[in-house]
């Protein structure tokens, strides 16, 4: 049975759906640091954000199978979000639920320990114009059902499109104990001088990068040179090192996710 094949906290299973016949790689994939926005930033300068790239890279992306272009006219009605695909493809996107929303019926059933659930987002910071992901989070730990992704048109009487290839959602495995367990606790920053310290450091260093940056890509749009992307980039917070009694502690910034394994 479902519940009596448990999962390591280290495992997703993803279970192929019956008669689904589909190549796996098509439909999921690790994500991965890069985004064409981002290569077309100057410089590629956006990359330097730390926080930026290892949201990038964290859990699976699941992938739209084939083209659709989608126009909602406005109304409450599943019939009133219009869907044109080349082909047919029972994962592609369908109007299930009204009010602008388009569904995936996703290939999967995922299944994970007792100790985890799926938080189910839209993919990281990738751009659509006019619409919007639907975030979830789906008790992988205990239901023997396929989840939907579904996104929200924002914008009626207006082309959306949805190419093949493009992500339509990222998932993460996360620990149901913490989101009731964890505590917050509101104090006074001044209550804790030795991080106080801390915080005034970094504060000044990232107003030198954020600075260097605003100054070098300004020049190289009026004309001058190329910005080199070193010096006070070049800094503790780009190379991701915090400090302390015992030094430089160096950190993880891009995390890597293991390619689905086919084990069928």
């Amino acid at each position: 049975g479902y519940m009596t094949d448990n999962l390591a906290d280290n495992t997703i299973r993803a279970y192929l759906l019956p008669g689904a016949n589909i190549d796996p790689n098509d439909h999921m994939r690790t994500c991965k640091a890069s985004r064409d926005w981002m290569d077309g930033s100057p410089q590629k300068y956006v990359y330097r954000c730390i926080p930026l790239i290892a949201a990038n890279t964290m859990g699976w992306e699941l992938i739209n199978p084939v083209d659709a272009e989608i126009v909602w006219t406005g109304g409450a009605m599943n019939t009133d979000v219009k869907i044109q695909q080349k082909t047919r493809n029972k994962f592609g996107a369908v109007s299930h639920f009204g009010v602008g929303m388009v569904t995936w019926y996703v290939p999967f059933i995922f299944k994970t320990s007792p100790d985890l659930g799926l938080i189910v987002t839209g993919p990281a910071n990738h751009e659509h114009d006019t619409a919007v992901p639907l975030d979830a989070f789906v008790r992988t730990d205990w239901l023997p059902f396929p989840f939907t992704m579904n996104w929200r048109v924002t914008r009626k009487d207006h082309k959306v499109l949805f190419k093949a290839g493009d992500p339509i959602a990222r998932i993460l495995p996360y620990p149901i104990a913490l989101l009731n367990e964890t505590n917050m606790e509101i104090v006074e920053l001044t209550s804790d001088p030795g991080f106080l310290d801390e915080v005034n450091q970094w504060g000044q260093a990232r107003a030198k990068n954020v600075q260097k940056a605003q100054t070098d890509i300004a020049a190289w749009l009026d004309g001058g040179d190329k910005p080199e992307g070193e010096g006070v980039w070049n800094s503790q917070y780009v190379r991701a090192k915090s400090g302390g009694e015992t030094g430089y502690e160096r950190h993880q910034t891009v995390f890597r996710p293991q390619a689905p394994k086919d084990k069928r």
